[in-house]
């Protein structure tokens, strides 16, 4: 993301745009911006994930826009391009910030499991949780508690499931009709193909979509 901190001086009025993916980021910013007594707020471009709850300023969070706003910023995923520019612009990192880009860390690097994952971001984990960073809650909110929505996709997931070449390869199916009945979306199956893996022998996921003449739609 790019972020201009003379910008943000300047303004009167800064909206950090964020969705699902980037709230952890747009959370730790906003903390940032608010440190400038600058009038500051966030907007959502979808409904937040009751599982993101846990950040400081969720309820601050919108899904209109203010008209007044003379600065807007569209946070991504970029934990680590975010943390080099608060400490490049000497903000002061504490609990709250802290634990944000943490989350934030979790979400981009899919629970420090992701190749990408390398000592660099290691070290700024290391330096997090010296700052306090809350990373039970984080943990505990992210992967231990989904909505009952996600658990009704999974559920028609694992019905669809078929193993092939001697099980080493899953097979997962959805249509357009699971998504709205079970108020999810495709994201949400994508997360569950990653659960997917784990099944013994299994190393490769396919999702299929059954309504589209069994496209495919992603394999991981």
């Amino acid at each position: 993301m790019h972020i201009d901190i003379e910008k943000i001086k300047n303004a009167q009025h800064v909206l950090i745009v964020t969705d699902n993916t980037t709230f952890a980021n747009a959370s730790a910013l906003y903390s940032a911006v608010l440190t400038l007594h600058k009038k500051v707020s966030l907007q959502n471009i979808e409904p937040l994930n009751v599982n993101l709850s846990f950040l400081p300023w969720f309820e601050k969070s919108r899904l209109n826009r203010p008209s007044t706003a003379d600065y807007i910023i569209k946070v991504d995923s970029g934990t680590f391009e975010l943390y080099n520019f608060l400490t490049q612009n000497t903000f002061k990192i504490n609990q709250k910030m802290a634990t944000a880009l943490y989350a934030g860390l979790i979400g981009r690097y899919d629970n420090f499991k992701s190749s990408e994952c390398d000592g660099t971001i290691f070290a700024l984990i290391s330096t997090l949780i010296g700052l306090k960073a809350n990373k039970q809650i984080c943990h505990e909110f992210l992967f231990q508690r989904v909505p009952l929505s996600y658990m009704r996709l999974k559920e028609r997931l694992l019905k669809s499931l078929i193993l092939k070449n001697e099980a080493r390869h899953a097979f997962v199916s959805i249509c357009d009709n699971d998504l709205k009945s079970s108020n999810t979306k495709e994201v949400d199956a994508y997360n569950i193909m990653k659960e997917f893996l784990t099944i013994v022998h299994v190393e490769k996921v396919t999702l299929l979509k059954s309504d589209e003449n069994n496209k495919i739609i992603k394999e991981i």
